[in-house]
């Protein structure tokens, strides 16, 4: 994030020079202030950006709420009772960090762990109390179908609901022996919607009906979404 606000604020502030005439107008601050005035994300920023589809405005706002996060975290440098997983540049690096804590807590080997997902029925203002194990995440957008908060499973999606969002989550690791994996479907995660190049992980969901019914349907679970 500090190379990100380090490559915006020096080149902005190039920029703004060369428009006032303290320097000479180049072929790059020329791009910029074109890509700036059609809402396009920089080219110049995005080598160091998060990935992203969004226009320049909605990636500003994006970029802001993903600082705010880490912020929010800095003080006391205690993990937040829910963690908005979609703010991370790199979000598998988060997930590994909980096998790794598991892994020391408990005396498991790392190599032998995997990811285990408990959807609650909670959004993320009513969780008052960070997770026992593992941690609570949010911001996971369902593609293709949809959670069912009752029954606790994968369903077909309602009419025009694209993204639905899924509830809190709470991510946690137990070694590959003591995880059943029966009646399940490995969800891929992917950042975008351009999914392929974003993927990020498999997490292994409820569901009643059968694994391959959600393979054909392509539903997969997105961490950003432009609509």
């Amino acid at each position: 994030m500090n190379v990100l606000i380090a490559t915006c604020k020096a080149t902005l502030q190039e920029l703004d020079l060369g428009l006032k005439g303290a320097l000479s107008m180049t072929s790059a601050m020329q791009l910029l202030a074109d890509e700036i005035f059609m809402d396009k994300l920089p080219s110049v920023w995005s080598t160091d950006s998060f990935m992203s589809m969004r226009p320049l405005p909605s990636w500003f706002e994006n970029f802001q709420q993903r600082n705010q996060q880490l912020l929010d975290w800095i003080p006391e440098m205690t993990t937040p009772k829910v963690s908005m997983i979609s703010y991370f540049f790199n979000p598998m690096s988060f997930l590994t960090a909980i096998m790794q804590s598991m892994s020391l807590t408990f005396s498991y080997d790392l190599d032998q762990m995997s990811l285990v997902v408990d959807v609650l029925k909670k959004a993320a203002d009513q969780v008052d109390t960070a997770a026992r194990e593992g941690c609570h995440v949010y911001g996971l957008m369902m593609e293709g179908a949809r959670w069912d908060v009752a029954g606790s499973s994968i369903e077909e999606s309602k009419m025009k609901e694209l993204y639905p969002r899924l509830p809190v989550t709470t991510i946690r690791s137990l070694p590959l022996a003591k995880i059943d994996r029966k009646d399940q479907y490995e969800c891929p995660v992917y950042k975008t919607q351009a999914r392929g190049p974003g993927f990020v992980v498999g997490l292994w969901l409820k569901s009643k009906a059968p694994a391959r019914k959600w393979v054909i349907a392509g539903v997969g679970l997105l961490l950003d979404v432009v609509e």
